[in-house]
């Protein structure tokens, strides 16, 4: 599986760090997916009950949607989730996986990099006309900017797991000559 191979461990406090980052993320996000379904319950009950609408609560929980998926597409890189079909990892022996994981990685780098420039001139675009949300005025920015952050920070991190791979694959092959000798 992808996720299975070694990789070279970072310093106990940067690791101790980035697992509590990731998990004060994960905490926010599901605090984040509680406060959107209340606010869903609340809008669905003073429509259908009160004939009241709430405006802007679908606008709200959208924005709030695209942020949470954006965060989470840079997690599921983080821990290396990505669904894959991983039917040729497993039956390739350790450097071969490893440089098919890299390949993989880099392919997510590239294409979110690609994303992440896309997005961020559609971004300054909405911002040169100050564009705001329909019903509440919010300024559309905010939304887009999820998408800069989200493409940009999966980039940045999937650059990384190319080059520890890189690593890995150099110190992979010490191991594989010693062995042999």
């Amino acid at each position: 599986m992808l996720n299975d191979l070694h990789v070279p461990v970072p310093p106990a406090i940067v690791l101790r760090i980035a697992r509590m980052a990731a998990f004060a993320t994960r905490t926010l996000l599901g605090a984040l997916l509680i406060a959107m379904m209340l606010l869903n319950v609340a809008n669905a009950v003073c429509r259908y009950l009160f004939s009241v609408v709430l405006i802007g609560a679908d606008e709200l929980l959208v924005f709030a949607m695209i942020w949470m998926v954006m965060i989470g597409m840079i997690l599921v890189t983080i821990n290396r989730q990505h669904i894959a079909l991983d039917f040729l990892a497993n039956r390739l022996a350790q450097r071969p996986r490893i440089a098919l994981t890299m390949f993989h990685h880099l392919v997510i780098a590239v294409g979110a990099a690609y994303a992440a420039v896309q997005s961020l001139e559609f971004t300054r675009r909405v911002a040169a006309v100050g564009q705001t949300s329909m019903a509440i005025g919010f300024p559309m920015v905010f939304a887009h900017s999820a998408l800069v952050v989200g493409f940009a920070a999966t980039a940045l991190v999937a650059a990384v797991l190319v080059v520890s791979g890189g690593i890995e694959l150099v110190a992979s092959h010490g191991v594989t000559k010693t062995k042999l000798t």
